[in-house]
């Protein structure tokens, strides 16, 4: 019975020596994977605030540039009339 029970114990603990390297490189790994996603949200966040700036911009720009061809399809017209 205590023979049996130091055989367990023996290759319990022969298990836990033979992983306890790997957990660790594993738990390593992880760590740097979940600190490079929290690196890559605040860049993502910063992306989204700067987008979400510059937007009203590029309408007023959108709109400005859809006023510009009207005007230059008008005197195209115009142009072609005076010929």
């Amino acid at each position: 019975m205590i023979e049996d029970r130091a055989l367990v114990v023996g290759v319990v603990t022969s298990a836990i020596l033979a992983l306890a390297p790997w957990m660790f490189m594993v738990h390593a790994k992880l760590a740097v994977l979940a600190a490079k996603i929290a690196s890559m949200e605040r860049k993502v966040d910063e992306l989204i605030q700067a987008h979400a700036e510059r937007l009203p911009t590029c309408a007023v720009h959108q709109a400005r540039l859809d006023t510009l061809g009207q005007q230059l399809e008008d005197i195209s017209d115009r142009l072609r009339q005076l010929e």
